[in-house]
């Protein structure tokens, strides 16, 4: 079906001249400039319990994360003190920046409850673009997207973590491990 659209429709010089909407654009644009400018000052005077700008002051106020968020990439430590990775590798193959490195210990045929884990687990953090790429790819839920978002540092060389730094305890990962069944049981077929 076709529409039929009137191009025959003339203004008036009025319209044409645009004032009407610069002038409304102007003052949307000047209202919110003073209220984020002095909508601060009746918070701190204590009239109001709310404040109505979303402003967070971060080193004394921090923002709660939702699960879906995507911080640094993690490791989860079992109950049993053993980190879940398998080193199967996908995850270093999925991540497109090249930013982590799996160094695999197989089982010698003596020891019976693990049989592959990795001795070596890198992520440079310099280089890691966030993407959760790894997570997806990690059959056996290994590597989870943390909210940490606080790991800026001088050194470039202090941003390659090591499986020790990356250990994080399952029940801490607990809602982004309960998120990511969720979102990622839609493409198990």
């Amino acid at each position: 079906m076709a529409y039929y659209v009137n191009r025959n429709v003339k203004m008036t010089w009025w319209e044409r001249s645009y004032i009407p909407e610069i002038l409304r654009g102007m003052y949307i644009t000047s209202r919110h400039f003073f209220l984020n400018l002095f909508g601060f000052i009746p918070f701190f005077l204590g009239r109001k319990k709310e404040r109505e700008i979303f402003t967070v002051y971060y080193p004394e106020e921090m923002v709660k994360y939702p699960p879906a968020y995507r911080g640094r990439p993690v490791l989860a430590l079992n109950e049993n003190g053993h980190p879940a990775c398998v080193a199967c590798g996908l995850c270093e193959i999925a991540c497109p920046a090249y930013c982590i490195h799996i160094d695999p210990g197989c089982n010698s045929g003596k020891q019976n409850e693990i049989e592959r884990w990795p001795e070596k687990f890198d992520i440079d953090y310099a280089v890691c673009i966030f993407c959760g790429n790894c997570e997806e790819a990690c059959p056996e839920e290994a590597i989870f997207m943390s909210d940490d978002c606080e790991i800026s540092m001088l050194d470039r060389k202090k941003m390659r973590y090591t499986k020790e730094q990356l250990l994080v305890p399952v029940a801490e990962l607990k809602d982004r491990i309960e998120f990511t069944r969720k979102m990622y049981a839609k493409w198990n077929y």
